[in-house]
């Protein structure tokens, strides 16, 4: 298990690193932790949470929680860490799965390694493979999306109580670090306190609960229900964190007083505004670019800092459709910053003028009332507030939808009745129109594949080559490359500039022999 404190100290040290498996990591011997090792890890985030005095937490979220967005939120009063979810079986058995999907910094901790997956032995044995390099583990229990059902894993692993409590069961005996869970309540309240109470006897030295069901996602999210999260903290004897309707940053505390839980993790929010845990909604393309200045130095993957970008300007980018399709189109961190850069001045020409100022002023009153609990936050009144600052995310139901164009009609009506006005009045029915429409749309796509940048070609061999690979090469030709001229590629990941210290270490040794034998 590695010491939080320990990974502090390694934090503050001149020598910091970004940390990758590498492939040739390989397995030791299965050892059975003893009975002392087991209570130790049972006790590990009990004591840690008090420690640390931890309350921020950064949930585990697929290609945005990234070592990049990680140090970021550390920045921005995040005290504890997950990674994206990993898929066991990948990471136990393809090395270059492994070594992409994983990265780690030294102070970057303390931080929890989640995985999905439904076999207890793969599960143990990825847990295995990130020993001392982690502070935990966690066991998805909570991914409510169709791809978690069609791989069986997730939320869809509730029904089979029995086959997560033996694969908690499975790291806790053969595993030094300590495994948690993260889960949804279950629709009976008795099920779902029996369900955490079960959960940590076979092992789980943490629970983390969305308070939300299983069949709450999409269009039927709705709120979370922060007192079922208290009834799972009145029923278990390890720490609990409570997950959901974590938007603006008195919801952090709100929410602590209200289920009784350690700490409190955000998703969603902090995605589209990563100031959250500090309470404040600045500009939301100045945060786009302290991201991109992250991105650049931890080398975040092109599909994850698009995304990141386009929930962080959300807003703005609905009001720039041109800067939306150029970040949809390129790839490079680079070009990224130049869509930003003319967002910021699009921006700073609409803030001089002295509406957009009382605009600033009366979201910002806005948002400290509704932090203070003063009044509810509300769709209508965050769409009024300047696009330019980070706001809270909301999703808008129809019914909401309904109340705004007060028309007495839900989105999908309103769509149908403005196809109906379109084909009167072009003389087709509205079978043609939307055929019509779908030529149209296709033409446009067309229009935007001839504009989409395309990747610079490979200067020794004519293939695509890599996103900013400085020998401009593709992936095969830049190992090739570096290799015989033992040179490092950042973006290809190849280190072979050790080989020419190597090297000379060798050469001169070789000439101080011939030396030695000329002397004699």
């Amino acid at each position: 298990m590695v010491d939080s404190e320990n990974g502090a100290a390694n934090a503050s040290s001149s020598v910091e690193q970004v940390y990758r498996i590498p492939k040739t990591e390989t397995l030791g011997e299965l050892t059975k932790c003893s009975t002392e090792e087991i209570e130790a890890k049972k006790l590990f985030w009990t004591e840690t949470l008090d420690r640390l005095r931890i309350k921020n937490v950064v949930a585990p979220m697929v290609d945005q929680s990234e070592l990049a967005f990680r140090m970021m939120m550390r920045a921005h009063g995040a005290q504890l860490t997950y990674t994206p979810m990993i898929h066991a079986h990948l990471f136990t058995t393809d090395t270059t799965y492994r070594k992409n999907i994983l990265s780690t910094y030294t102070s970057d901790r303390p931080v929890i390694v989640q995985f999905c997956g439904n076999d207890p032995n793969t599960i143990r044995d990825a847990c295995r493979l990130v020993e001392g390099k982690c502070d935990g583990v966690d066991l998805n229990l909570g991914c409510p999306q169709n791809v978690a059902k069609r791989g069986h894993y997730g939320s869809y692993l509730q029904d089979e109580v029995d086959l997560i409590c033996s694969i908690l069961s499975a790291v806790r005996d053969y595993c030094k670090l300590p495994i948690s869970a993260k889960i949804r309540i279950r629709e009976d309240r008795e099920q779902t306190k029996e369900y955490a109470r079960r959960l940590v006897n076979a092992g789980a030295t943490m629970l983390t609960v969305h308070g939300r069901t299983r069949e709450m996602k999409g269009v039927n999210t709705g709120l979370a229900d922060w007192t079922r999260i208290r009834e799972v903290v009145e029923v278990v004897d390890v720490p609990v964190i409570a997950n959901g309707n974590i938007q603006m940053g008195g919801d952090v505390d709100r929410c602590m007083t209200e289920t009784g839980a350690k700490a409190v993790m955000a998703a969603e929010g902090i995605l589209y505004n990563p100031y959250l845990f500090e309470g404040t909604h600045p500009v939301s393309y100045k945060v786009a670019l302290e991201y991109l200045e992250y991105a650049s130095k931890y080398d975040a993957d092109v599909s994850a800092v698009r995304a990141h970008l386009f929930r962080i300007c959300q807003y703005s980018l609905l009001e720039h459709d041109d800067l939306r399709q150029k970040i949809s189109l390129v790839h490079t961190v680079e070009k990224f910053r130049e869509a930003i850069d003319e967002l910021g001045r699009r921006v700073e020409e609409l803030r001089e003028m002295e509406e957009s100022r009382t605009r600033e002023e009366d979201a910002a009153n806005v948002y400290r009332d509704v932090a203070d609990g003063v009044r509810a936050l509300e769709s209508s009144v965050v769409a009024l507030t300047p696009h330019w600052l980070c706001k809270p995310y909301i999703r808008l139901s129809d019914l909401t939808k309904e109340k705004e164009g007060g028309e007495g009609l839900s989105e999908k009506e309103k769509k149908k009745e403005k196809m109906r006005v379109k084909a009167a009045e072009s003389g087709l029915s509205v079978r043609q129109m939307k055929k019509k429409d779908r030529r149209a749309l296709q033409a446009e796509k067309t229009i935007k594949r001839e504009i989409k940048e395309k990747f610079p070609i490979c200067s020794r061999c004519g293939q695509p080559c890599g996103q900013s690979c400085k020998e401009i090469m593709c992936k095969k030709c830049c190992r090739w490359t570096c290799r015989n001229e033992h040179k490092d590629c950042n973006q290809h990941k190849y280190k072979f500039s050790h080989l020419l210290t190597e090297r000379n270490v060798e050469k001169g040794l070789e000439e101080e022999k011939m030396d030695e034998e000329e002397t004699v």
